[in-house]
């Protein structure tokens, strides 16, 4: 990963709680709390828009790039060292295939129909 978003640094430096970044940005709640809890997850361009209309900031004071050269969260997850319990059973679970009523696999893009 490439770029990472550090509101959750950006907010403790300015004080401000998770509920008041929500408050104040009037950002979806989900959106909120997952870009204060999850630095991989790069925000859209509406959302950046919110923030740094907010808080009259630049982009730069709350995302980094980091060059491809660096080892990343996944690349370590990888490794045999870092393999944990968690891990395994995070990957089983990524593989196993949804199905319907009549047992057809179903895609994560298509819909169901009633």
């Amino acid at each position: 990963m490439a770029v990472q978003n550090r509101i959750k640094k950006f907010i403790e430096e300015k004080g401000i709680s998770r509920y008041k970044f929500w408050q104040d940005t009037k950002l979806g709640r989900d959106t909120a709390y997952r870009l204060c809890n999850d630095p991989n997850y790069i925000p859209t361009g509406s959302v950046l828009d919110k923030i740094c209309t907010t808080y009259r900031v630049q982009p730069g004071e709350f995302l980094l790039w980091l060059p491809d050269d660096e080892p990343s969260f996944e690349a370590m997850a990888d490794s045999p060292i870092f393999e944990t319990e968690e891990v395994r059973d995070i990957n089983k679970h990524s593989r196993n295939q949804s199905t319907d009523q009549i047992g057809r696999v179903v895609l994560p893009f298509e819909r169901k129909s009633a």
